[in-house]
């Protein structure tokens, strides 16, 4: 068989995910044509797929060796060092690619990117500019250089990318999109009437796109018209019946607003069962079921997101926490650590981690890893409250209270523990803390 078939076969292979069984063709291919440089960046994405860095640069190098004109090893090696976090050979590799071939726009869009990803959203927006300067019709580009500049949180210039990317776009699916993210440009710049009216035209125009029906109730609910946003996720059901997306986010809204659970819980499951590889719907899942006090269902939902995604802070948090209700304090800890590892400064999960330490007498500890989530989130309640409860315990009154005046002015609305905690009682006739448990009564 002539090697073009087996690269054939493998690339057939590697697009619906058979990646060992696309590896194997390729490495035919290569038995048949050791030095060919397009047979060894076959090898070596196969290899890059499969996780196996190591033998995937050393193809992409011998790839490069044969043809060190060819742009796509290079950026071969680029993706290596993403995966390894090498910033300097990043760089190296994608500016080499563009230098090897200037007219490959994947260069400049991975290389914006990973400046984006890195803040440094000025040369973000230079890197894709070189090549928007001499290719303004590239509506693609334009679309990427404005979702980095989005995430950055610049939503001034994501506008500028995405009504450009308006103007160039040609086919349906890139005018939706570029529409769909300028909408959301306009309502993250508080410009919440122009934004509306941006989702209503997509909608109007092509009444199956989910992603407008979703933003528009996203938008609504962020600047807090709850009704108009449940609408607005209903409505889109309607008009994209098959979207789990559409279902997730309803379901979301629902539990948010802790109004017909069972509905929530009910699209839910369906939201997985259409989509049951996406980490997010399996998340709304494992919150319906805690909201419907399924504890062990939650469970399953989270652990199922740890097979998809092992390194996933917020299911290890959520596990841990379920484990801490058994009383299995080992195990807690050790789910609460791995969430910290991808998340170090979530509150919620530090909170959750010195609460191991505070239950077993060991204050210092539980202390040091509170101050750490109030540093993370001044006004983390919860944290605040327990600090408030630690310098209680040692007797340091004022710095109980401090901590406590600052948890009430961050929404600290449990009154009732701090009536019971054996810790106040030396507070119960101080005028600041009854005026304090009288602020959380809302008097």
């Amino acid at each position: 068989m002539e090697y073009e078939e087996l690269l054939e076969q493998g690339e057939t292979l590697a697009s619906e995910g058979l990646l060992t069984e696309a590896l194997s063709r390729f490495e035919q291919a290569l038995a048949t044509e050791p030095d060919n440089p397009e047979v060894l960046e076959a090898v070596g994405r196969a290899l890059f797929n499969l996780d196996r860095m190591e033998e995937a640069e050393a193809c992409y190098l011998d790839a490069l060796e044969l043809d060190p004109e060819w742009a796509a090893p290079r950026m071969g090696l680029a993706l290596v060092a993403l995966r390894r976090d090498e910033p300097f050979k990043i760089v190296h590799h994608l500016e080499r690619a563009i230098e090897a071939d200037p007219e490959y726009p994947e260069s400049y869009v991975e290389l914006g990117r990973y400046y984006g990803l890195m803040g440094e959203a000025a040369l973000a927006k230079a890197t894709f500019e070189r090549w928007t300067a001499k290719h303004p019709e590239d509506a693609d580009v334009l679309i990427n250089a404005g979702l980095t500049a989005f995430d950055a949180a610049d939503y001034a210039q994501a506008l500028v990318f995405f009504e450009d990317a308006v103007q160039a776009a040609e086919d349906g699916e890139q005018i939706n999109g570029a529409k769909t993210f300028r909408a959301n440009s306009l309502d993250m710049l508080d410009r919440y009437a122009e934004a509306v009216e941006a989702y209503e035209e997509v909608i109007r125009e092509s009444p199956g796109w989910w992603e407008a029906h979703a933003n528009l109730g996203i938008c609504h609910a962020r600047n807090e018209y709850y009704d108009e946003a449940e609408a607005a996720f209903r409505r889109g059901l309607e008009e994209c019946p098959g979207s789990p997306e559409i279902r997730d986010e309803l379901a979301a809204h629902l539990l948010g607003e802790k109004k017909n659970l069972e509905e929530a819980l009910s699209l839910a499951e369906e939201a997985v069962a259409l989509g049951r590889d996406e980490v997010r719907h399996l998340q709304t899942l494992g919150e319906a079921r805690l909201a419907m006090e399924d504890v062990p269902g939650a469970e399953k939902a989270y652990r199922e997101i740890l097979e998809l995604d092992p390194e996933n802070p917020d299911a290890h948090l959520e596990v841990g926490l379920v484990h801490d209700r058994r009383g299995e304090a080992a195990e807690a800890e050790e789910h609460f650590i791995e969430s910290l590892k991808s998340d170090p400064g979530n509150p919620r999960a530090l909170y959750s981690y010195a609460s191991i330490y505070y239950a077993t007498n060991d204050l210092e500890t539980a202390e040091e890893i509170l101050v750490r989530a109030v540093a993370s989130d001044p006004e983390y309640s919860p944290a605040l409250s327990a600090l408030s409860s630690i310098r209680a315990r040692r007797g340091e009154y004022a710095a109980s209270l401090d901590y406590l005046e600052r948890a009430v002015e961050a929404g600290e609305r449990d009154v009732e523990h701090f009536k019971r905690a054996l810790e106040f009682v030396p507070l119960r006739q101080d005028p600041r803390f009854t005026t304090l448990l009288s602020r959380m009564n809302g008097e």
